[in-house]
């Protein structure tokens, strides 16, 4: 397949439908449910906007790796969620109405945050002798075409058309699954010689990096103390981010781009593993959780049966 078409017809197609079908899962109802708790909110948004992006800032500082790939981190770590987030709250049994809501909101927040963190990390990492011009526009042109205006479309549908909106909600999450495996495997065929020489530093970075995320964020809401579940909600959207995106923005518009996507296709590999012990460990403790309450209900009816036999 030409590459020309491929990036420029395909790959923007299939992002346009993946955000699509984010917006028709965002309901009134479930807009109104995830506003209610401003406080939860704003603390979700704030891991994804600042304590995501702070965190990359920090490792890219201290890990000693190609500038590209520092620079992909930091593209990495300006993308919203996306629907892998989503299908993993889901299948926690997170809040999914406030995991929606993050990824929509922060999908449209980074219209303004990717563009200058970019252009700030860009003149971070490249020395002067070796500039990297980021083009703003065209990423911002890219961005708008690309989540705000297909989440708009989308949030509609779901509003005037609510069963176009379920049937697309439904075709898209597959999709979008196999869209990330096929950028990655794109990403893994073209550059397959670099990642074999840079994975052992670079993939023990992006892991790190996750780790230190979750860390953050888990003390921040420690700290704040929302609810369980919404605490694993945010944990999720804070460490699963849209590889998609950034592969596709790396593609499209930079300068020596298959090198700048390759920690976003690494990671695509590796968010799964991160993605399904989040679920596990959350699962079992909510199971947990529900057998202590369970064993206490039986002791408290065994307790009252026996005064009551005691009284006859």
């Amino acid at each position: 397949m030409n590459n020309g078409v491929l990036l420029t017809v395909i790959v923007p197609l299939a992002m346009f439908l993946m955000m699509l079908g984010l917006g028709t899962t965002l309901t009134t109802q479930a807009l109104t449910t995830a506003l209610r708790n401003k406080k939860v909110l704003g603390l979700g948004l704030l891991a994804q906007l600042a304590i995501v992006p702070v965190c990359a800032a920090l490792v890219v500082l201290t890990v000693d790796m190609q500038a590209e790939f520092k620079l992909g981190i930091m593209l990495l770590a300006c993308c919203p969620g996306g629907t892998s987030s989503n299908l993993f709250c889901h299948l926690g049994k997170g809040n999914l109405a406030l995991s929606i809501a993050l990824t929509t909101f922060s999908s449209l927040a980074v219209l303004l945050t990717m563009p200058l963190i970019l252009e700030i990390s860009a003149q971070a990492i490249f020395s002067t002798a070796m500039p990297l011009d980021i083009p703003q526009l065209e990423i911002l042109k890219r961005l708008f075409f690309m989540t705000l205006l297909p989440v708009m479309i989308g949030i509609a549908i779901s509003r005037y058309f609510p069963v176009w909106g379920e049937k697309i909600a439904e075709k898209t999450g597959p999709f979008g699954l196999a869209f990330l495996i096929f950028l990655a495997g794109l990403i893994v065929i073209k550059e397959w010689q670099n990642l074999l020489t840079y994975l052992p530093v670079l993939g023990a970075t992006i892991m790190g990096m996750t780790l230190f995320i979750l860390a953050c964020v888990m003390l921040m809401l420690k700290m704040l103390s929302p609810s369980m579940r919404d605490r694993f909600t945010i944990y999720i959207e804070a460490c699963i981010q849209s590889s998609a995106l950034a592969m596709f923005i790396a593609l499209t518009v930079m300068e020596n781009g298959s090198m700048v996507a390759i920690p976003a296709g690494m990671y695509s590999l590796t968010m799964y593993l991160i993605g399904f012990s989040l679920v596990f460990f959350y699962r079992r403790n909510q199971n947990s959780l529900m057998e202590k309450g369970i064993n206490r209900n039986k002791q408290q009816g065994i307790s009252e049966q026996l005064a009551t036999n005691t009284d006859n």
